[in-house]
């Protein structure tokens, strides 16, 4: 074997070590990324699991609020029936109460009734006296 074939042999047996030394380092390489996508797989898996949750808790934050929107609107009726009861109730009072102001004034003889007892019902009577 002559000296240029030796010496063409061990340049070619160099670049195969460095080939060789080149391909264990991409398969390094590799093998993170391939890592890293499986960390990146689990990442995305957990966040659809949290974005599932939230939906989940969503919806039901939507139900509870429609339920308790329609319980306060039924109190909300309830509560303006009973405002416009206790107004009717106000005013009659107030208008028993100003007849009852009005007989309890001195009037001119001719003007008073003839039987006083005759002027209150016994429940008008029980309602003056709550006024009082």
């Amino acid at each position: 074997m002559s000296m240029a074939a030796f010496l063409f042999e061990a340049l070619i047996g160099v670049l195969l070590v460095g080939a060789a030394i080149m391909c264990w380092r991409v398969d390094r390489r590799l093998k993170a990324l391939r890592d890293g996508q499986d960390g990146l797989k689990e990442t995305v898996a957990a966040l659809n699991d949290a974005v599932d949750r939230a939906r989940a808790g969503l919806a039901s934050l939507d139900r509870a609020s429609k339920e308790t929107g329609e319980a306060l609107d039924q109190r909300t009726r309830e509560a303006r029936a009973l405002a416009d009861e206790l107004r009717l109730l106000t005013s009659a009072g107030e208008t028993r109460l100003e007849r009852f102001e009005r007989a309890r004034r001195p009037q001119p003889a001719s003007e008073l009734p003839r039987e006083r007892e005759g002027m209150h019902s016994p429940r008008e009577r029980e309602h003056l006296k709550t006024l009082r």
